[in-house]
């Protein structure tokens, strides 16, 4: 899992993974399998201060 830092308050945190559905139905119907992929990364949460943002 990559880190990202919070762009409010600057804690370095976790960045949002993929949802487990897109992974599985990623894997089951490649290749066209991968437009699962699209549906986007959860958002990203700080744990120090509860922000939100999609990086």
């Amino acid at each position: 899992m990559a880190t990202v830092s919070c762009p409010k308050c600057n804690t370095i945190t976790s960045q949002g993974g993929f949802p487990v559905w897109t992974i599985i139905v990623s894997i089951c119907a490649f290749p066209v399998g991968l437009l699962a992929l699209l549906a986007g990364r959860k958002p990203t949460v700080c744990g120090s201060c509860g922000f939100t943002w999609q990086a």
